[in-house]
């Protein structure tokens, strides 16, 4: 009975173990929003897909997002909500998660509207949320992210 406790407190510490890991490596990973891009318009809405890039800056363990939740702000104005899950970057490498939404065509000032639709530079996105990672037994740890990006950059 002592034996089958050990085995059984052994194998929960050293998940508890790999799982602290991939949560320090997720803590250390950069996050970049590479583009917000519009894929579709009418006129009740528009259509955009974000692409936030992760970078492990690890050389030899992966990182591994159970979720993000956020919201993305367009010149600071509210615009979606943005959801990513499951997703694991390798050791020394980025992956780029992508998020489509759809946007009201109320949620747009005139000013606004017409910089998206000219492709302006003088657009400022902001994502700010919070990603979870898989704990011990199961948890979900939060860590709040911030990802700016100025200007269109495209």
């Amino acid at each position: 009975m002592k034996r089958l406790f050990l085995c059984i407190l052994s194998a929960v510490l050293l998940t508890a173990c790999a799982s602290m890991r991939e949560a320090e490596n997720l803590a250390n990973c950069k996050f970049a929003l590479k583009s917000v891009s519009l894929t579709d318009y009418n006129l009740d809405s528009l259509g955009f897909e974000t692409i936030i890039a992760i970078t492990n800056m690890n050389k030899k363990q992966a990182a591994t997002l159970k979720r993000f939740e956020g919201n993305l702000t367009v010149n600071e104005e509210p615009m979606a909500d943005v959801t990513l899950k499951d997703i694991r970057i390798e050791p020394n490498s980025t992956k780029n998660a992508k998020a489509k939404f759809t946007v009201p065509m109320s949620t747009f000032n005139a000013k606004l509207l017409g910089l998206i639709s000219m492709n302006s530079a003088t657009l400022d996105y902001h994502l700010t949320g919070t990603m979870y990672f898989e704990g011990p037994l199961g948890t979900e740890i939060p860590l709040p992210v911030e990802i700016g990006r100025y200007g269109n950059g495209n």
